[in-house]
């Protein structure tokens, strides 16, 4: 188990896209460059989140989810001194 539920990605692109969102509004008015450019980044940046969000989820599927994985070594040891250890 990771940071934020191995979501880091994610969350990272999501502040980014909503920042990019909040600043759209201030800047639509000053060039025309600007407006094309957040017309541009604000979709991909949104579509870029749901495709982290979607491939953490699908690799956490795949590899077992956040449990811990516990493997017991049942098999007998030969020490240097001959002895056996279970």
């Amino acid at each position: 188990m990771g940071l934020f539920y191995n979501q880091l990605a994610t969350l990272v692109c999501g502040v980014f896209a909503a920042v990019l969102t909040l600043l759209w509004p201030m800047f639509v008015d000053l060039s025309p460059v600007f407006d094309l450019v957040f017309i541009l980044a604000v979709p991909i940046t949104w579509f870029l989140t749901a495709v982290c969000f979607v491939s953490q989820i699908s690799t956490d599927w795949v590899h077992g989810g956040h449990k811990p994985s516990k493997k017991i070594n049942k098999k007998p040891v030969n020490t240097a001194d001959g002895k056996t250890t279970p």
